[in-house]
């Protein structure tokens, strides 16, 4: 029995999703809403005392982090196996995991933040915001939901997520080889890792950025046409608009 306590529009959620789509693992989920802050219930903390998504439950037994998780679904379910033979490759693929939540993700949240979530946590009527807010324990981010209440983006935190993205779409380039995946000829954990970012960066209006980038372009071509990654998307009645000013910027 696998259990995944997930927000569709979490890039550390679609990342699971994934790997349970490619290893074909049926799975329950029980979503968690982030902009009603159910992630910071007292219910919820007691299974992920960080209040963060995703926490997957097999067999009543809980696993935190996302990278945990998919490497734990790798070993607890081992066919079709998600990580290279070769020890090298195997060490090739946890440092995408890594680089991923200690640099990608960043660069996605701030870029999120500002064109997906700030307009509708702006559409939000200030009383219902602020009862929202009452229930959060960081005095400080409250503050900055309450601020972004204001919709417009923040020119200069956009700017910066895209110069990131512009050195994680050259690093992509420059790990892969025409017609293969991130870490070899196989399709693994590496993949896996980064297929949120190709995602993202499509739902956001910002796949332009791969332009120029053809061997790079390719594998984003094949990683959002993957079954388990079509599967993996959040169904249209849960997927957060790119919409207003942020649609218009992005041409969308």
């Amino acid at each position: 029995m696998i259990e995944l306590w997930h927000e569709w529009n979490s890039v550390h959620s679609f990342k699971v999703r994934v790997a349970l789509e490619e290893k074909r693992i049926p799975w329950q989920g029980r979503q968690v809403e982030l902009l009603k802050f159910e992630h910071l219930q007292p219910d919820y903390l007691k299974l992920n005392p960080a209040g963060v998504v995703p926490t997957l439950v097999h067999d009543e037994r809980v696993v935190t982090e996302s990278s945990v998780i998919c490497q734990y679904l790798d070993d607890a379910f081992p066919q079709p196996p998600l990580m290279p033979a070769a020890p090298h490759e195997r060490a090739q693929a946890r440092a995408w995991l890594k680089y991923f939540d200690d640099e990608v993700h960043g660069a996605v949240r701030i870029a999120s933040f500002q064109l997906l979530y700030r307009p509708l946590i702006a559409a939000l009527p200030r009383e219902a915001l602020r009862a929202r807010l009452t229930r959060h324990p960081d005095p400080q981010r409250a503050q900055a939901f309450m601020e972004a209440a204001g919709g417009q983006p923040d020119a200069s935190a956009l700017a910066g997520a895209l110069e990131r993205f512009g050195r994680i779409v050259r690093r992509v380039d420059a790990a892969l080889q025409p017609g293969a995946w991130l870490v070899g000829d196989a399709f693994s954990l590496a993949d896996v890792a980064m297929a949120p970012f190709a995602e993202r960066l499509e739902h956001l209006g910002l796949d332009n950025l791969w332009a120029g980038y053809s061997v790079a372009q390719d594998w984003v071509r094949r990683i959002l046409a993957r079954a388990s990654v079509l599967a993996a998307r959040a169904p249209q009645e849960h997927r957060f608009p790119l919409a207003g000013a942020a649609a218009e910027r992005t041409g969308r």
